[in-house]
């Protein structure tokens, strides 16, 4: 019970933090907590990777979680991807603007698929941490991709900021690579683990269905 006060608490501050951020940056990557349009691609891309390695269906279902303004929507469209897309994304301003500049049915406020997909896609959404308690941010983060694998039919792709151990630092939650990976096969039972040398602070993560 005290845990989904805090999560919704959670919720509630995100909120408060990214219309903060969208009011100072506009609606573009450095909104987002991104700090480059290039920066964000790059991850984009590695998640892009994973997902031709992961997903056999060219019309495969996929959920965004966090869509922030649609740019991964974009990524995709602008590559010709045939999967079938949803949004989501707690912060009504961030949906609305997303409903305004692409089809709307596309989009919605949630904090986890509203439908059964086939894959989650987690980009960035779980970097940026409102508490300075790396215990209280790792349950939040346990249960929210929880939420996402039970309407997941096939898995999650997700990355995270990562260090040699779990810590937040200035608002920046880094897993740590060997505790976190720890966490995540105590909660789930396929667990991949990659990095690339073009994002080195960067880990991520597949988690499949058997």
């Amino acid at each position: 019970m005290l845990d989904n006060f805090f999560f919704k608490l959670i919720n509630k501050n995100l909120i408060k933090v990214y219309q903060s951020t969208i009011e100072k940056f506009g609606y573009n990557a450095m909104g987002l907590h991104w700090s480059s349009k290039s920066s964000q691609e790059k991850r984009f891309f590695l998640i892009n990777d994973l997902m031709k390695k992961y997903i056999f269906s060219k019309n495969a279902k996929i959920a965004d979680l966090g869509c922030g303004f649609g740019d991964f929507y974009e990524f995709l469209r602008k590559r010709n991807h045939n999967y079938v897309y949803k949004g989501y994304d707690i912060n009504p301003k961030m949906i609305n603007y997303c409903k305004k500049k692409f089809q709307p049915s596309l989009f919605e406020i949630a904090d986890e698929p509203t439908e059964i997909c086939d894959f989650t896609i987690i980009s960035g959404t779980y970097n940026y941490a409102v508490f300075n308690s790396t215990n209280l941010w790792e349950r939040y983060l346990i249960f929210n991709l929880k939420k996402c694998f039970m309407k997941s039919s096939g898995g999650l792709i997700f990355n995270l900021q990562v260090s040699s151990k779990s810590k937040i630092v200035k608002n920046i939650y880094y897993a740590g690579y060997d505790s976190f990976n720890k966490t995540l096969k105590q909660n789930f039972e396929n667990v991949f683990y990659y990095s690339n040398e073009s994002t080195p602070n960067d880990g991520y993560f597949v988690l499949l269905r058997n």
